[in-house]
């Protein structure tokens, strides 16, 4: 399966890989989680774990936040998007205090940007990540078992590779869930667009680094979401990858939300008693 696109013109396909052409207010939602990100620091009713470092890398870190009272909790940890070039851990942090208050941790993972490393290694970095936070998980008082992953744009590309077994066939199954917000599964029309100037993907990785020419590697709830106001062309990435992987997976799920745009539906993840907050906390009481 393939997500359509050669009948675009290459303006057309620019625009509509270009969310932010049509958002709301998509600085002033950015700015917000880069400003609830920043308050956790001084939060005294939280314990917080900033840039523990997974690796040599400037941006190879994360930062853990948790409620003070508990133990073997369940944990969102979170990727990033910007389609692999922009964006950082510190904008993670805004759902942390939502999932605090449901008894829950909040890891917000980095990863070196394009062009200084290629789409491989950054999936690379994520895996890594996961397996010290996983190895870590009782110093935050997080059960390893009970993590589950989610990924916003380019950073549910990043979770979907790891469902697909591309950063290691040990983490796939090792997880409790995948959340994919808005994300590309086909790189190929990423590849024939603008973002490609500065990511470089041949078309060698194009093939090899799609989760959509993969199946799953482990049977593990995956909920797709979007907004309704989103291009196009994101929203025939998650029908495809939705109907795919319906054919292997017994829990798969996608919602459009009606209002929401490539940015404020990041908004879903903080807002207690929607259906993806709702489907999330039913991941993390384990498989």
């Amino acid at each position: 399966m393939r997500v359509p696109y050669a009948r675009l013109s290459r303006s057309e396909l620019d625009r509509q890989l270009s969310p932010s052409l049509s958002a709301k207010a998509f600085e002033a939602v950015l700015s917000r989680h880069a400003t609830e990100t920043a308050a956790l620091a001084g939060a005294g009713d939280l314990l917080r774990w900033p840039d523990v470092t997974y690796g040599p890398g400037a941006r190879q870190r994360y930062d853990v936040t948790a409620p003070r009272k508990g133990a073997g909790r369940p944990c969102l940890a979170f990727i990033h998007g910007g389609f692999w070039q922009e964006g950082s851990k510190d904008g993670s942090g805004f759902a942390a205090r939502a999932f605090a208050r449901a008894g829950w941790a909040h890891a917000g993972l980095g990863y070196t940007l394009a062009p200084e490393a290629g789409l491989e290694q950054i999936i690379d970095e994520i895996a890594e990540a996961l397996r010290h936070l996983r190895s870590k998980a009782a110093d935050y008082g997080i059960d390893p078992d009970r993590i589950v992953l989610a990924g916003h744009s380019a950073g549910a590309h990043l979770a979907a590779a790891i469902l697909a077994g591309l950063g290691g066939e040990d983490l796939p199954g090792a997880l409790a869930g995948y959340v994919l917000i808005s994300g590309v599964y086909d790189l190929a029309p990423v590849a024939a667009s603008y973002v490609n100037d500065a990511l470089g993907l041949s078309p060698g990785d194009v093939e090899r680094l799609s989760p959509l020419l993969y199946w799953p590697a482990a049977e593990r709830p995956v909920h797709l979401v979007l907004g309704a106001d989103e291009p196009e062309a994101f929203g025939r990435q998650s029908d495809a990858l939705a109907v795919l992987w319906g054919r292997k997976l017994r829990r798969i799920s996608l919602a459009r939300c009606p209002g929401r745009d490539h940015f404020d539906i990041l908004d879903e993840l903080a807002q207690e008693g929607s259906e993806t907050w709702v489907r999330i906390q039913r991941m993390g009481q384990g498989n």
